[in-house]
C-alpha cells in the first residue's frame, strides 16, 4: 500500500473564523519566513529562538494541520540558506512574506509569530525590532497597533 501524503491527510477540524486557510502553503511560508527573518536579525538563531517558534507553531490549530515536523523542515531550509548567503535569504523570505500583503488576518498573524519568536529569547533588541518594522512595511500593516513604536509622552 503507497503511503500517502502526511499534508494531505485529514486533520482535525479547523475554526472557520481562523485566519489560516488549510492548505494554503503561502500562508505557512510566509509566517515561517518572518520568524526566520527575526530569529536571524542578529545573524544566528538562539535555542530559545527556535524553541519560541516551535510552540508557535504547536499551538496554532492551523499550523498543526500541516504539520509541526514540516514547518521545522521549512524553518531549518530557510535558516541554512540565511547561512549560506544572508542576503539571498533575506530577499527569499521577503517574497515569501510580501505574498501575504493586503490580507489583513494573515499578515496580522505573521507579525504576532514574529513578536513571539523575538521575545522568546528574553525580549526584543533593536535587530529584531527592526525587522519586525520590516515585516510591517511589507505586509502595509501599522506597527503602532503591535505596540513595536515608542508611545507619546513615555518609553515603550
Amino acid at each position: 500500500m503507497p503511503r500517502s501524503n502526511r499534508l494531505l491527510q485529514r486533520r482535525a477540524s479547523i475554526d472557520p473564523d481562523d485566519v489560516w486557510t488549510p492548505g494554503d502553503i503561502v500562508q505557512m511560508d510566509a509566517v515561517v519566513a518572518g520568524c526566520a527573518m527575526v530569529a536571524q536579525a542578529d545573524g544566528w538563531v538562539t535555542p530559545e529562538e527556535r524553541k519560541g517558534m516551535i510552540d508557535r507553531m504547536r499551538n496554532s490549530p492551523t499550523i498543526a494541520f500541516f504539520g509541526v515536523d514540516d514547518v521545522l523542515v521549512l524553518f531549518e531550509a530557510l535558516n541554512l540558506r540565511f547561512e549560506r548567503d544572508p542576503d539571498d535569504g533575506e530577499a527569499t523570505a521577503e517574497v515569501a512574506v510580501s505574498r501575504l500583503r493586503g490580507q489583513s488576518g494573515a499578515s496580522r498573524a505573521l507579525i504576532e509569530a514574529a513578536c513571539l519568536v523575538a521575545e522568546a529569547d528574553g525580549g526584543v533588541d533593536a535587530e529584531e525590532r527592526a525587522v519586525i518594522l520590516r515585516l510591517c512595511t511589507l505586509l502595509d500593516l501599522d506597527p503602532a497597533s503591535f505596540d513595536l513604536l515608542p508611545r507619546e509622552g513615555g518609553p515603550r
